[in-house]
């Protein structure tokens, strides 16, 4: 009977598997999307502006970096001093330093040279001073 009683025992025991199976996860709900934090306030904007103007239109580059050509008006930057360049292929780039502080609003302006044109000897120039007589 002992017997009997031993292998009722083990009989069920031998049909499970071996270990019991944890009991199932309840489905878990779908992740709330976090809300965005909000952007903090930007500071009072006092970024330097700055003009770069010339006679005619000329590329502009601007610490090294093609900015647009001129005229160019509002150009927020970074303080500190900065490298305008007016582009010009025929006479050759023109590098002007300017330094901007926070608040400043300033202009770079520069005109080409004017090109040398010689003269017949028709003795077309004029003076500031007055001709002079012996």
């Amino acid at each position: 009977m002992l017997r009997v009683a031993a292998l009722l025992l083990v009989i069920p025991l031998a049909g499970c598997g071996g270990a019991p199976k944890p009991p199932p996860q309840p489905p878990q709900p779908a992740p709330i999307a976090a809300e965005p934090e909000p952007e903090p306030e930007p500071p009072l904007d006092d970024a330097p502006m700055l003009d770069v103007v010339s006679a005619q239109p000329t590329e502009i580059l601007l610490d090294g970096k093609p900015i647009g050509t001129t005229p160019i008006t509002g150009r927020k930057v970074a303080p500190g001093t900065h490298e305008v360049t007016f582009v010009d292929p025929e006479r050759g780039n023109r590098t002007m330093m300017v330094t901007l502080e926070p608040g400043d609003a300033k202009t770079v302006q520069s005109d080409p040279p004017p090109s040398i044109q010689e003269s017949g000897g028709g003795g077309d120039a004029k003076s500031d001073k007055p001709s002079e007589r012996k």
